[in-house]
């Protein structure tokens, strides 16, 4: 798929992906990541009415600064995914169960104490990943 707007996005646009309970339809969605093609370089490798992900090909130079858009444009991946990594660490810990090699890897000198370690950690696995699922529900 060429990396162009017209064809890059043309599977958001045909899904009619949509964040409703964001208050977002399918023109802001692809508003957003037609800004982004603007930071980055991306492939949309598929759509749904509610979620998008994304392969990048180059990322944005100031990470930090993208990953606190994705959450603002995305809460459910910090709320309901990397910000949600401590409790998960703990349950593991409590229950006598060895933590993977890439879940050491993927947590390595995160202050959990910052309310902000989702932030890192999102970061981390776009890097790692080289891709993000967008996903409201």
């Amino acid at each position: 798929m060429a990396n162009n707007p017209t064809d890059a996005l043309a599977a958001v646009r045909q899904a009619g992906t949509n964040a409703a309970n964001f208050d977002l339809d399918n023109a802001a969605i692809l508003a957003e990541l037609t800004r982004w093609q603007s930071l980055c370089s991306f492939t949309v490798k598929s759509a749904g009415d509610d979620n998008v992900d994304i392969a990048f090909d180059t990322l944005p130079e100031d990470m930090d600064a993208f990953v606190r858009e994705l959450y603002a444009f995305c809460p459910d991946l910090v709320d309901q995914g990397t910000g949600c990594v401590h409790e998960m660490v703990e349950a593991m810990q409590e229950a006598g169960e060895d933590l993977t090699p890439e879940m050491e890897e993927l947590i390595e000198g995160v202050d959990f104490s910052d309310d902000n370690y989702g932030l890192e950690i999102l970061k981390r696995e776009i890097r790692k990943a080289g891709g993000v699922k967008l996903w409201w529900d």
